[in-house]
């Protein structure tokens, strides 16, 4: 493990650097730096670290915003070759689905299992686009610096909270970065992260609405923001004059919807961990956002939780830095918790190491981390083998010339079938095993995808009572070819197998909203979006949206089933969502065999679909009744 870490944290409008090195139980401080970014300044953002003096380490940098994906998966134990195949599928899964290259790193999270009954583990997969990644590399390198990697804010949000503050091993903290344009939330229980996620809108949705309310600049609305910008509620808050009222109630809104998205994390959070009794003790603030007046006493009072700005300097030895350095940090400390998080990324033994990288970087920073003497050993081992190799391999070719010679053709047919049958052996259990791996992993990508759909079109107004994920595994009959006798060339034969690992998922959603006369509306809007999704999920109303009665919320209730989203050819109309899609035939299929969301059952033919899809899903959809 390092003893020295660089955060960066190369955000819309601000740029924020801490670096550190751990001796004994401390943090020692070496520097931190903040300064004002825009769409000019960001692409060389290296070069205002180079000039204040951070050289030397690689940099460490904060991941965020849409083109960064958290998600998570659900496997059951297994051996790491097994995971990390089960990984590069979820992987490769996103990576079509967003149109472009993805790199990711993972890990296992550590949930609470009193009772003992949990029999899968958790996978965080930390995903972002190469473009986005490319970005920030040209941006260090700038100034000369390269990336040693990067880790979503929320993680890195963690870590801080995990190296820096103090709490016990009963407690649950929430903790929430909020930044210019998106918000990074962690939830953490005894020093260990069980949930993380990033979402929008972040500070900038406040600017947004006082530059609504007074119709000015976006610039002379930011400057209100800080001078007047105050959230504190209603009863408690005394303004010095007219104009600091009026924009705290042209901001108070946004609060007030920063404060639903808390609390359908936590929903959403209940649901994926497992726990449904999972309660929040604190929540914690970081980032520029959480300096806005108020918003510890607003979301204090509507979440019923004590809130507070977060510290993360408590541990840190200050002797080494400037006076102008002590006074940025002692004004604001908040302001850097993700940055000092992503320096003790590999630094602090309580943190989550992680590290998105793209490939090539990654293969070369793995060479490093090994070293010349493991290539020296490897040369070294590949010369050993070339001499055990040369004379094993003239051993055998006596051998072989003096077999023929005494068994003749009887033997060379005989070595043929025994060839074949291992052939067919390994090709079968590949198959096998490549089918398991994917069924296994099949209900965890459900539930996160049926997550992200509910993340993306979540109002302030709906709510999300419970999310449930249901599997079964109903008998599963499929080819097998063996040989008709133990002697060789007796011939083979097809039969079938059968067996119980076939899963099959759906999600069940309960939500409620809460407004009132017009809460069927509201929930109408929200899941006629989620059933226009592209992403392939088929969605059921179980549940029509209710109104409300005597001031209650109103309820409804979605299926979510996977499935696949057609793409016809341009004269044969719009997309189509297939539920259980299947095709008729291998060799020369005609038709894709599925049902509708209310489970008809529908045929689509096999050419009205675009020419790109219908062949990739040839190879990847069952054949109808096959095995049967």
């Amino acid at each position: 493990m390092a003893n020295t870490g660089l955060g960066v944290t190369i955000g819309s409008h601000s740029l924020r650097a801490v670096k550190l090195r751990k001796k004994g139980e401390k943090y020692i401080l070496q520097g931190v730096f903040s300064d004002r970014l825009d769409e000019s300044t960001r692409p060389v953002a290296g070069r205002a670290l180079e000039a204040r003096g951070f050289k030397g380490s690689a940099a460490t940098v904060g991941l965020t915003g849409r083109d960064v994906i958290i998600r998570y998966t659900q496997v059951p134990p297994v051996p790491d070759w097994r995971l990390r195949t089960l990984m590069k599928f979820e992987v490769d899964e996103v990576s079509q689905q967003s149109g472009g290259d993805v790199s990711a790193d993972y890990r296992a999270l550590n949930l609470p299992d009193p009772e003992g009954v949990r029999d899968e583990e958790t996978i965080l997969v930390a995903l972002a686009r190469n473009k986005y990644l490319n970005e920030l590399i040209r941006s260090l390198d700038s100034g000369g610096l390269k990336l040693a990697g990067g880790v979503p804010n929320s993680v890195a949000l963690f870590n801080a909270f995990a190296a820096n503050a103090t709490y016990t091993e009963d407690e649950t903290s929430l903790l929430v970065n909020i930044g210019a344009q998106n918000l990074d939330i962690a939830i953490q229980q005894g020093g260990e992260l069980i949930f993380a996620r990033n979402a929008t809108p972040g500070g900038s949705a406040y600017t947004e609405a006082i530059q609504q309310a007074f119709n000015t600049s976006e610039k002379k609305a930011e400057q209100m923001k800080k001078a007047k910008g105050d959230v504190t509620p209603k009863g408690q808050a005394k303004y010095p004059d007219p104009t600091s009222e009026k924009v705290a109630n042209a901001i108070m809104g946004v609060a007030g919807q920063m404060a639903s998205l808390i609390q359908s994390t936590l929903m959403i959070a209940r649901a994926q961990t497992r726990m449904p009794d999972l309660k929040i003790d604190r929540v914690q603030l970081a980032g520029g956002g959480a300096s806005l007046k108020g918003l510890d006493l607003y979301l204090k009072q509507a979440l019923d939780i004590p809130v507070e700005r977060f510290d993360p300097f408590v541990l840190c030895d200050t002797s080494q830095l400037g006076e102008d350095e002590k006074a940025l940090i002692e004004e604001a400390p908040h302001e850097f918790t993700v940055a000092v998080g992503l320096a003790q990324n590999n630094v602090a033994a309580e943190a989550m190491e992680i590290s998105v990288l793209p490939a090539a970087l990654k293969r070369a920073r793995d060479f490093a981390t090994k070293g010349v003497f493991a290539a020296l050993a490897g040369v070294l081992m590949l010369g050993v083998l070339f001499f055990l190799y040369k004379g094993r391999s003239d051993a055998s070719a006596a051998f072989a010339k003096q077999t023929n010679a005494v068994k003749g053709q009887a033997k060379l047919a005989g070595t043929q079938d025994q060839r074949l049958r291992k052939v067919l052996r390994t090709a079968q259990e590949h198959e096998i095993k490549n089918q398991l791996l994917a069924e296994l992993a099949a209900p965890g990508v459900l539930l996160s995808e049926v997550m992200a759909e509910i993340t993306a079109n979540m109002t302030p107004y709906i709510y999300i009572d419970s999310i449930q994920l249901n599997v079964s595994q109903p008998t599963h009959t499929f080819p097998y070819y063996k040989p008709k006798k133990k002697q060789p060339a007796s011939g083979y034969e097809k039969t079938s197998r059968s067996r119980y690992n076939l899963r099959v998922a759906s999600v069940r959603l309960k939500g409620r909203v809460s407004h009132g006369q017009t809460a069927s509306k509201i929930a109408g809007a929200f899941i006629g979006a989620v059933q226009a999704n592209k992403r392939g999920l088929s969605v059921v109303t179980v549940q029509p949206p209710r109104e409300g009665r005597g001031g209650r919320p109103g309820t409804f209730e979605l299926d979510f089933f996977p499935g696949v989203t057609l793409e016809p050819v341009a004269e044969k109309g719009a997309p189509i969502t297939m539920r259980d899609p299947h095709i008729d035939s291998r060799e020369e299929p005609t038709l894709f065999i599925g049902k509708r969301s209310n489970g008809v059952e529908f045929t689509f033919p096999f050419e009205d679909v675009k020419r790109k899809q219908r062949e990739k899903l040839a190879k990847e959809l069952p054949v109808k009744d096959e095995g049967k």
